[in-house]
């Protein structure tokens, strides 16, 4: 018999985020696993089964999210630039048989990160609004009146769109990708490629001008790539989380005014917490609203 508890994983390049939703809507850490470069996907799907089984044999359904191309009728990851050995990984399948059937959802972190925000009611239920996360990539999700719209498949993939022909080679195999400017190595390279984006914002608030400079030049990037993507769908705004999104003030001004000077839309920002639970929470709220 179903515990009709749901649960969240968040699975990146390094960790694994494993938690769970209660019947009354809290939302509970339970492990934090190693994916490691060389873990081989059934290695780590068996250590967040045996997670999730230590204190509930029969959970009600998992969620999934994991970045990269993710088939969601299929739980099928086709690629993941940060988790090469994936590529190809039927998740849902795999992690439900060593889970004794229960179902899993599987979706791209950053929508089920968007699914977070619209369960907590961060994300507006009315109107058409757009997710962007910054850390190690860009990831994007696009929402309609409360829904995710996902186009023919993988809509939202707002990261590998370009915005410099011939400009620098990406992950995904292309050159010139909105990643490769306004992404974690992005701002270290606008730096000195050596310091952590964490260093350069402390040092930037104690007024270092080369990192208030590698900051300026982010922002500009980050607000090209808004313009472009509001002159396509004219939402009637952004919203932004992952790493980079808690050092927002300090880019604010450049990315605004990139944006207004390249696109009429107003300019319409806000912020979502990026606790480290946020995308395992968000894939419960999935899981949990498929149930």
């Amino acid at each position: 018999m179903s515990s009709r508890n749901c649960w969240g994983v968040d699975i990146g390049g390094s960790t694994a985020v494993v938690g769970r939703m209660d019947r009354d809507g809290s939302f509970r850490l339970a492990d934090v696993l190693d994916t490691g470069p060389c873990r081989q996907p059934g290695d780590v799907l068996k250590s967040i089964a045996e997670v999730i089984r230590r204190s509930d044999p029969s959970p009600a359904a998992v969620g999934v999210g994991v970045a990269g191309l993710v088939d969601p009728g299929r739980g099928f990851l086709s690629f993941s630039p940060n988790l090469p050995l994936w590529n190809g990984t039927h998740i849902s399948t795999m992690l439900s048989r060593f889970l004794g059937g229960a179902p899993v959802f599987v979706d791209n972190d950053c929508n089920v990160f968007a699914i977070g925000g619209l369960h907590r009611g961060d994300i507006p239920a009315e109107g058409l609004w757009l997710f962007i996360t910054l850390g190690t990539g860009i990831g994007g999700a696009i929402i309609s009146d409360g829904r995710l719209t996902y186009g023919t498949g993988t809509a939202g993939e707002f990261g590998h769109m370009t915005i410099r022909e011939g400009g620098r080679m990406c992950t995904c195999g292309l050159r010139g990708c909105w990643e490769r400017y306004a992404a974690r190595e992005a701002l270290m390279s606008y730096y000195d490629r050596r310091t952590e984006p964490k260093m350069i914002a402390t040092r930037a608030r104690k007024g270092d001008a080369k990192a208030i400079a590698a900051f300026s030049e982010y922002g500009r990037w980050l607000g090209r790539g808004m313009a472009n993507l509001a002159k396509c769908l004219a939402p009637r705004g952004f919203f932004l989380g992952g790493g980079l999104s808690g050092c927002y003030r300090l880019y604010r001004k450049h990315a605004r005014q990139e944006y207004e000077s390249r696109c009429p839309n107003a300019w319409n920002v806000s912020v979502l917490d990026d606790t480290s639970t946020a995308g395992a929470f968000g894939a419960a709220a999935m899981a949990s609203g498929k149930c």
